[in-house]
């Protein structure tokens, strides 16, 4: 049944890539209790899809001009520290702790976008000077630990920051960012990889050529479907995702 994982690739990179999240806060669970895969290897099976699907995603950002390269790099260096000590994390906590630290991201995250309040009462920038950069570098590292840890994208936190602090264009963020998480997928891949950690080879085929698929198809979607729509969807349905998690770790 491994092909079944191409129609779920493409809905979670679709979704994933039109607002700029990571699709490991999605990916994770569904490996971990439909798939049935261990959390280490579900959380190095969801990086390496995420690579794929966030790199796809970011590609076709940029050939729609939605990235700017100069802000990108500064904020992947100041990542790799985070994204190696979640990696280094992962070996020493246990596996049933782990799915209950998932639980508990999904529904914090779920929280998050609840309780977050976009402005939409100034003129966004096109081009973002890197001084004014600067003072948010330590959000990258610290965000990334969970990337790491748990194969959950910096993009479900940056993208906020991005817009309403720094008043950077919604699609430049996105952008941004789906660059940024692929970086830090394929780093935290090679690392889990270097522990020696398994994944099904059958299954992430078939779910990366759905990734592939939808990061193609998100940015395209991005702006016919309003924000509010897909915040609500994205809300309800990783609050049902945490619970179910949470439930079963108890």
């Amino acid at each position: 049944m491994n092909w079944t994982a191409f129609p779920v690739g493409v809905i979670i990179a679709s979704l994933a890539t039109m607002v700029g999240l990571g699709g490991g806060i999605l990916w994770t669970p569904y490996l971990i209790f439909v798939v049935g895969l261990k959390p280490s290897e579900a959380v190095l099976t969801s990086l390496l899809i995420q690579t794929c699907g966030m790199g796809s995603g970011g590609v076709a950002a940029m050939r729609r001009m939605k990235i700017s390269a100069g802000l990108v790099l500064p904020l992947a260096v100041s990542a790799l520290p985070g994204v190696a000590l979640g990696a280094l994390l992962q070996t020493v906590i246990d596996q049933r702790a782990l799915v209950f630290v998932l639980g508990a991201a999904c529904v914090t995250t779920a929280l998050i976008f609840v309780l977050a309040r976009e402005t939409f009462d100034f003129v966004p920038n096109d081009h973002l000077p890197l001084r004014s950069l600067v003072p948010y570098l330590w959000l990258p590292p610290l965000f990334s630990v969970l990337t790491g840890l748990l194969s959950i994208g910096v993009g479900d936190f940056l993208v906020p920051i991005l817009r309403n602090r720094l008043r950077m264009r919604m699609d430049l963020a996105i952008g941004a960012c789906l660059l940024l998480m692929a970086c830090n997928a394929a780093v935290a891949a090679a690392l889990h990889l270097l522990q020696r950690t398994r994944f099904p080879l059958g299954l992430f085929l078939w779910a990366m050529a759905g990734a592939l698929a939808g990061g193609q198809i998100g940015p395209r979607l991005a702006g016919k479907i309003s924000d509010q729509t897909l915040k609500e969807i994205f809300t309800y349905g990783l609050s049902l995702v945490g619970i179910h998690v949470l439930f079963n770790a108890w």
